[in-house]
């Protein structure tokens, strides 16, 4: 996210790498003290509001991705309001993975007040091939890691480094703690070797379904408008055999959590089937990810314009 909207200049980033290098080793200290969650919630609101003061460029894409997703114009109060409660959701997202992240997994599990799926997650592990978890940047996906290590489930997580290295060290700890063993890619050169040796091994492999970083992506419709989306992880369960379950996690209004496994999606077929296995499964992953922003709009984390990508402009 912030190698798509980095400033063009290098004082200003850097003190913003400074403020968020200060910020989340004090916040992921004060989480271990809170008695209660919403207290951190209260502290992680007030930040998010302060950062849209001072990043108005952010908020220009936030309301931008948001008036699509609501049908509305960019200036429309539901979309203000929709926009800024994203802000507030993924700052709180942050707190949730401090505070769970440092207590006993029963805490969170106490949590989440549903789990859809489970019994179609079980049977499709209990296969042997291993299996690629497909998420997006909704809802809080760090909670995945809580809920399998609840289970004594690893997960091999592929994620791209934030561009704040102090904020990465500290997510890489606790998803180390929580038994998630991260994958870093940067989007280039990327081998898939190591995955497809994971997934031979019967391991899980967890990656991101939303973001293009290769910047090679295949166009689905979504919201009304094609944008691509990533190949990587379908061609990966073409060459495993590894089924595909969507999964996601959000937070409904009362602040408990939810989980969600899709149906196993299958790759198989010689190489044009292939093909058309691969688009048929991305059309449903994209279906299931807009069918869940539509219900939870303040809940899909994109701090840039997702249908006119900076990146893929400057390529």
């Amino acid at each position: 996210m912030q190698d798509r909207m980095q400033t063009k200049f290098r004082l200003l980033d850097l003190f913003y790498g400074a403020v968020f290098g200060t910020l989340f080793p004090l916040f992921h200290f004060a989480a271990r003290s809170f008695a209660r969650r919403e207290r951190g919630h209260d502290i992680a609101d007030q930040i998010a509001n302060a950062f849209m003061d001072v990043q108005p460029r952010y908020l220009d894409a936030i309301l931008g991705n948001t008036a699509r997703v609501m049908g509305l114009q960019p200036t429309h109060p539901l979309v203000e309001r929709a926009a800024r409660e994203m802000v507030r959701q993924h700052a709180r997202a942050w707190v949730d993975f401090f505070f769970y992240g440092q207590r006993p997994v029963g805490e969170a599990l106490a949590q989440f007040a549903s789990i859809e799926g489970i019994d179609r997650f079980d049977a499709a592990i209990a296969e042997g091939k291993g299996a690629i978890l497909l998420t997006a940047h909704a809802g809080n996906y760090e909670l995945g890691g809580i809920l399998l290590r609840s289970r004594n489930l690893k997960v091999h997580a592929v994620y791209k480094p934030d561009h704040f290295k102090a904020v990465e060290r500290l997510r890489g700890d606790l998803r180390t703690q929580g038994g998630v063993v991260g994958i870093p890619v940067d989007g280039v050169g990327f081998s898939t070797l190591p995955l497809v040796k994971l997934l031979g091994e019967g391991a899980l492999v967890g990656m991101q379904g939303d973001r293009d970083f290769s910047l090679n992506g295949l166009s689905m419709p979504f919201f009304g408008r094609a944008v691509p989306f990533p190949r990587g992880p379908w061609e990966l369960a073409a060459m495993t055999g590894a089924p595909i379950i969507t999964s996601f996690f959000y937070t409904d209004e009362e602040r408990r959590f939810h989980a969600s496994f899709g149906e196993p999606i299958y790759i198989q077929g010689e190489r044009g089937g292939r093909r058309a296995a691969i688009e048929a499964g991305m059309r449903t992953y994209v279906a299931d990810l807009e069918a869940l922003i539509r219900r939870h709009p303040s809940q899909w984390y994109c701090f840039y314009p997702f249908w006119d990508d900076p990146a893929r402009n400057a390529s």
